[in-house]
């Protein structure tokens, strides 16, 4: 059964800009679904409260040098992409100044009123991405259900475009060089250009901001230093925007690493420094949830219920009690594989394991190995039913649902001049489908909706 408004939905996308390209490099929509998923009040307030304690807790630790050597120095070993990462040839003073546009991801663990539902997925500090396109579904939604008073009033509010554009803005202005440019990093042949292309025309029409876009191959045969800045095409770069650089496949040329390694040693502001994009590493994420190492670095009246959203994480020679039985956490995946995800260290969707892959992966694998892996317990997410729309067809089904914050944070020498939560993204997915990447082809572009009904 097709949905029953199916062709205009789909030209309302096209309509409305929510596109991307395909492998073919052909123009299609965005995946997306014209089921708004419920969330309580409660859960939605917590979640944009956290979103500013989240990102001083990131700041300090990028800042820490020292901890995140000593944390992921071990795992280099094993890892060539984070050993490059490691090894590049950067400032010992860090930047004074740091600019993070990250996103926050939850699943809800249910549906009480307790407060206590959210369960944090990861925390997101290079490439945040989606946030033009997600105000794009929002206007289709509120087109599409126009005839629906009672649907348009509790649908969730979301603008996250402009609030990011306005501390990118910030930045360049604090940079102090007029007619500086913010230069957005992009990978070869990018399908999902028209997510950057709307923060980079906003930024020209609300501030008069000029953008160039380059892969770090291009940056890397092309840019050069003057006086400390970094000039590009006989242009000032003031802000370095990263929608690449968080994948091994980003840096297989020289090149890339003479384009990242210029722009460290420039004094462009950058959209992360290198240090805050170590800082999202999964392995300091585990290593964050020890109450000790959450205590140096969380706001202290905050910390509590920061760690309220952890799951269980654990590297893999870690010893962990259950059930008054002691075992290590290869052993626990291995005899429940069902209960838990394996993490590399790696982003952009698609690269954990689940289930019978995860346990032939364990089995196979050498202990030397080990440290380039976390394994996290598995959230168990409420469904919901929701129609998924993708590749011009649609599809009703049960999903869950996987939901971020945005947030924008500058700071000078650590000192915090903006911290504040930007919106929401929502990738629903199909609850069979164990990935959740939009670009990788798992989940489906949506919004929020508030369901305050009492379930007991």
């Amino acid at each position: 059964m097709q949905y029953p408004r199916l062709e205009e939905a789909l030209d309302q996308a096209v309509l409305n800009g929510l596109l991307r390209f395909d492998e073919d490099k052909s123009l299609m929509h965005v995946p997306f679904s014209l089921s708004p998923c419920p969330i309580l009040k409660e859960d939605l307030h917590l979640m944009q409260n956290l979103t500013e304690p989240f990102s001083e807790m990131m700041l300090r630790v990028s800042r820490d040098r020292e901890f995140l050597r000593q944390i992921l120095e071990p795992l280099a070993v094993s890892d060539p992409f984070l050993e490059m990462l490691l090894g590049m040839s950067v400032p010992e003073q860090t930047q004074n100044l740091q600019m993070l546009v990250q996103r926050n991801d939850f699943f809800l663990n249910g549906l009480s009123h307790s407060g206590e539902n959210l369960r944090q997925v990861e925390l997101n500090t290079i490439a945040a991405s989606f946030p033009y396109l997600i105000e794009r579904l929002m206007q289709i939604q509120r087109m599409h259900f126009g005839s629906d008073p009672v649907l348009q009033q509790s649908l969730v509010a979301n603008a996250p475009l402009e609030m990011i554009v306005d501390g990118m803005a910030e930045a360049i202005q604090c940079y102090g060089k007029s007619e500086s440019y913010m230069l957005t990093v992009n990978q070869p042949g990018e399908a999902n250009r028209f997510d950057q292309l709307g923060i980079e025309q906003l930024l020209w029409e609300k501030h008069g901001i000029q953008c160039m876009r380059k892969t770090l191959d291009e940056i890397g045969q092309k840019a050069f230093l003057r006086q400390g800045h970094l000039v590009l095409e006989n242009n000032t770069v003031a802000l370095v925007y990263y929608r690449a650089g968080y994948t091994p496949d980003d840096f297989i040329n020289p090149d890339s690493r003479k384009g990242r390694e210029l722009i460290e040693n420039s004094s462009a502001i950058q959209t992360p420094d290198l240090w805050m994009q170590l800082a999202g590493m999964k392995k300091i994420q585990q290593t964050l949830t020890r109450p000790e190492i959450l205590s140096r670095y969380a706001p202290a009246v905050w910390k509590e219920r920061m760690a309220s959203t952890f799951v269980r994480m654990h590297a893999l020679e870690d010893e962990i009690k259950d059930f008054g039985e002691c075992k290590t956490a290869l052993e626990q995946a291995l005899a429940d594989p069902e209960s838990w995800v394996l993490k590399p260290q790696r982003e952009g969707g698609g690269n954990n394991f689940f289930g019978r892959e995860m346990e032939d992966l364990l089995k196979k694998m050498h202990a030397t190995q080990y440290s380039s892996y976390i394994l996290m317990e598995r959230i168990q997410a409420p469904a919901h039913p929701a129609w998924l729309i993708a590749r011009g067809q649609s599809e009703h089904t049960e999903c869950v649902s996987e939901i971020g914050r945005y947030g924008v944070l500058f700071a000078d020498q650590g000192k915090i001049l903006r911290n504040q939560d930007c919106g929401y993204l929502v990738r629903t997915k199909s609850a069979d489908v164990n990935e959740g990447g939009v670009c990788a082809g798992y989940s489906c572009l949506n919004t929020l909706i508030l369901d305050d009904e009492d379930p007991s």
